[in-house]
């Protein structure tokens, strides 16, 4: 009963949309309009193809399928400064700002290069992002002094390739400034693949770790999950942050099979080195707060909006990988085993806005034939295109990957950082349980377009958790961890502990200290027995006891030592503390 209770306020949610960052509520008498997301680029359904993630919202008339009621929000300067409501009607960089608590300013995230990897040229990307600075007040970021760099999938600046017909120069666009209106001190690196085939998206990410050495890696665009080992490896750079959208077609790209899908998940989101980036709908109170945060689905339970009108609408990608294995960090998460996914990765790793309807407000100059607006214009956007330079602009404002591998763990370490989406879900049923996921009476799961929803087995059986496609508290496909909260939850961590022992030491006499409390903030960390505890004396002296068991030394000279403590874990990650110790 809960949970049908709950979807059934996301129904209402959906049916009666008003945007919430208002500085006063919708008043009645005001003009009602009708809105639905529309994809930007079309979808991608061959092998090692793939397509951009962003979807537009678009107002229509009433009646039209798929349309929602919209109730557009009141303009005020109640924050001063920063606009309340984007030109369209979404949100703004300082509503992104005040929702995910991030501080920003022209010199944050100074020091680190975001590449951005996309496919075909923009010839307008600067000038648009110029509009997009000057309207709210950011910090400028062109190519002329720097900040904004665009080359091709070889790193060079030279040539371009073809511009774009197909729509890629719109996700462009929002990649662009959405990082810039996270991070505005970071330099902007936008590499421009020659088409949208995952090879040379593969060869332009290769391009953004070697040629540029980008510290973050921003990748809004996806295809069908295959065993192709060759792109894994060209989204394998260990040591910077890769964020990857999961996809805009639910979980297991359910909503995308009537278009000649394939039942999996997309990549490179599923590659366990990336950080996939699931997607929500963010709703904000008057004051500009964040009120709320959701799993995104736009299908509606039991999808019946799409269904009504035989058109996807759009949620959050999710799926056990039928390929890539999981992390340790991952399946030592509390609840894995109810995912289902054994040893295989499931996305997600942390998710962000996604929902087009509470989307985020671009400026694009660039107009053409098709694929393109057809005058300059602010539009909103979203899509798991929205999430993912999202992710990696807080990344960087964070100071990047921070030494680690692979930065998804960092994320695993602050679980209690982070906001708990828990409604809401990316499945057939949208967060519906077994008892109220059925389509007149039968198990979607048997309506032959494959795995569709989390609440049954393939085989008919009802499952008792579903968290692999429905929010949950704690991890969970959809949300992964859940959305930012903070730069707490982006900032390295590990090993935990104390120098245990005395701070005066006797010249030529024999004393024990040791590592004390020693505890791991990752799922399934231990201290690692191969490298345990590493000892530096300040006397030139080193000791390595791999057990962390009391380590004796013996000092020869009197004078003030600093002992340094190194414990590194079984994920590799190490923390360093010093004791200042007196000999006499």
């Amino acid at each position: 009963m809960a949970m049908l209770r709950i979807t059934r306020l996301r129904t209402l949610a959906l049916l009666t949309l008003t945007v919430l960052v208002l500085a006063s509520a919708a008043t009645a008498g005001q003009t009602r309009l009708y809105a639905k997301g529309v994809r930007v680029c079309k979808p991608a359904v061959k092998a090692n193809q793939a397509t951009c993630l962003a979807m537009k919202r678009v107002f229509v008339k009433a009646g039209t399928p798929g349309a929602v009621t919209f109730h557009p929000a009141v303009m005020s300067a109640a924050r001063p400064g920063v606009a309340t409501i984007g030109p369209k009607g979404g949100l703004t960089p300082g509503d992104l700002w005040a929702a995910y608590q991030v501080t920003t300013g022209a010199t944050a995230g100074s020091g680190q290069t975001v590449a951005i990897v996309d496919a075909y040229n923009d010839p307008k990307i600067a000038a648009s992002l110029a509009t997009f600075s000057t309207h709210y007040g950011l910090s400028s970021c062109t190519t002329g002094n720097g900040c904004l760099k665009i080359v091709n999938q070889s790193g060079a600046a030279s040539p371009l390739p073809a511009n774009d017909t197909t729509g890629w120069s719109v996700e462009e666009t929002l990649d662009v400034e959405a990082v810039h209106a996270i991070c505005q001190g970071c330099k902007i690196v936008l590499v421009e693949a020659n088409n949208g085939n995952l090879s040379t998206l593969g060869a332009a990410e290769n391009a953004a770790a070697n040629t540029i050495h980008a510290t973050e890696i921003s990748n809004s665009f996806g295809g069908t999950e295959n065993s192709n080992s060759t792109l894994a490896a060209e989204f394998n750079h260990p040591g910077i942050v890769i964020t990857a959208s999961s996809g805009d077609n639910g979980y297991y790209s359910w909503d995308n099979l009537t278009n000649g899908g394939t039942n999996r998940p997309w990549m490179p989101a599923a590659f366990p080195t990336v950080v996939s980036v699931g997607g929500t709908g963010l709703y904000l109170n008057q004051g500009g707060i964040r009120q709320n945060e959701l799993a995104w689905n736009d299908d509606g339970p039991q999808a019946a909006y799409e269904l009504a009108i035989g058109a996807p609408l759009g949620a959050s990608g999710s799926g056990c990988s039928h390929f890539f294995t999981a992390p340790g960090w991952q399946t030592h998460v509390p609840n894995w085993s109810a995912t289902g996914c054994g040893t295989k990765r499931l996305d997600n790793d942390v998710s962000a806005l996604a929902d087009p309807l509470t989307g985020f407000d671009i400026y694009d100059s660039y107009t053409c034939a098709s694929g393109c607006p057809k005058t300059a214009t602010w539009t909103t956007v979203g899509g798991t295109s929205l999430a993912a330079p999202i992710v990696a602009a807080i990344f960087a404002l964070a100071g990047g990957a921070q030494g680690v591998p692979y930065p998804a763990l960092t994320l695993y370490g602050h679980m209690s950082s982070a906001y708990d989406v828990t409604v809401g879900g990316s499945g057939y049923c949208d967060g519906e349980g077994a008892p109220q996921c059925t389509a007149g009476g039968t198990n979607p799961n048997l309506l032959g377009f494959g795995v569709v929803d989390c609440a049954w087995s393939s085989s008919g059986a009802a499952q008792p958790d579903t968290r692999a496609c429905d929010a949950a508290p704690g991890y969970d496909g959809p949300s992964g961890v859940g959305a930012p909260n903070g730069m707490t939850m982006f900032t390295k961590t590990g090993p935990n502990f104390t120098i245990s022992g005395a701070a005066t030491a006797t010249q030529n006499v024999s004393q024990s200290w040791s590592a004390a409390s020693i505890s791991d903030p990752f799922p399934g960390g231990s201290v690692s027995t191969s490298t345990g505890c590493s000892w530096a004396w300040g006397d030139g002296s080193h000791s390595l006891n791999t057990t962390c068991t009391p380590t004796a030394h013996t000092y020869t000279s009197t004078g003030t030592k600093t002992i340094t403590l190194t414990v590194t874990d079984s994920y590799g990650i190490t923390t360093a503390k010093t004791l200042m110790v007196t000999v006499s």
